[in-house]
């Protein structure tokens, strides 16, 4: 087995080095703030991949708490770039000490409350919940905050909201209520978010055409990303254009979710 934590931080310097040199330039114009970092890449998919990939052989021998961690960490190689990096970072801690879960509700309640959400920080928090095996309490919570942002009409907010949902419905194999959320249909908004999540659950379901439309939609978002000199012909700049690798992470997500959800 690799030595996890020297590999960890080799990638980290390599991510944070790469994410310093890569600008935005898209012909869609500004995109939403809590979009931009999970988008940058795909590179953290060799990674996590070979480490959930273990962590799914390894499954019988450990709790119920490591047994379903590798959820998050696959929508995290899906998005790509920074959210990758926290959530290995976060599925690495928790193996270590599952105690670090626990709060995980209790701080969703507190960030839900503020008047001004931060919706990066309940990305992480949602996907903490995931990783503890409390993502039904995460979805009642999320639903109702999103039936307050809609009755006091903070379009923001409700949107967020629902984004965060969609991912809690993925891990709870939900993928038709996911498909029916308002916010994929609001194309005016430039969110690779939309297109993304259409991917994956299309996938899911094995709608391998529409998963790949909506695939290619979000790498046209992406493409406004412009990658340092000399890194077009690495390995991570090929993941991102590979519909046949993104849909190996797919499935294994799904093999994830199902074997999960009989727990």
């Amino acid at each position: 087995m690799p030595n996890f934590s020297s590999l960890f931080r080799d990638f980290d310097l390599h991510m944070e080095n790469l994410l310093n040199n890569i600008t935005i330039n898209t012909k869609y114009g500004a995109m939403a703030a809590a979009t931009v970092t999970p988008i940058v890449v795909f590179g953290s998919i060799y990674i996590a991949y070979a480490y959930t990939s273990r962590a799914w052989k390894r499954r019988p021998a450990v709790s119920k708490v490591s047994g379903v961690l590798t959820r998050s960490v696959s929508v995290g190689v899906l998005h790509g770039g920074k959210m990758a990096l926290e959530r290995l970072v976060d599925y690495h801690h928790a193996r270590a000490d599952a105690t670090l879960l626990e709060d995980a509700l209790d701080n969703l309640n507190k960030l839900i409350q503020k008047e001004h959400p931060p919706f990066k920080e309940l990305q992480r928090v949602v996907a903490k919940l995931e990783m503890s095996g409390k993502e039904d309490d995460a979805v009642e919570k999320l639903e109702s905050a999103l039936k307050i942002a809609q009755k006091e009409k903070k379009p923001h907010e409700a949107y967020e909201f629902q984004m965060l949902l969609i991912e809690m419905y993925i891990y709870k194999g939900d993928f038709v209520k996911a498909l029916d959320c308002k916010c994929l249909n609001q194309e005016k908004i430039s969110d690779a978010r939309r297109p993304l999540y259409k991917a994956i659950v299309h996938g899911m379901l094995e709608n391998h055409e529409k998963s790949r439309k909506y695939f290619e939609e979000f790498n046209e978002i992406r493409a406004g990303f412009e990658w340092p000199p000399g890194l077009q012909d690495h390995q991570l700049y090929e993941v991102i254009e590979n519909f046949e690798k993104f849909q190996k992470v797919v499935q294994l997500l799904k093999k994830d979710i199902q074997e999960t959800r009989k727990n």
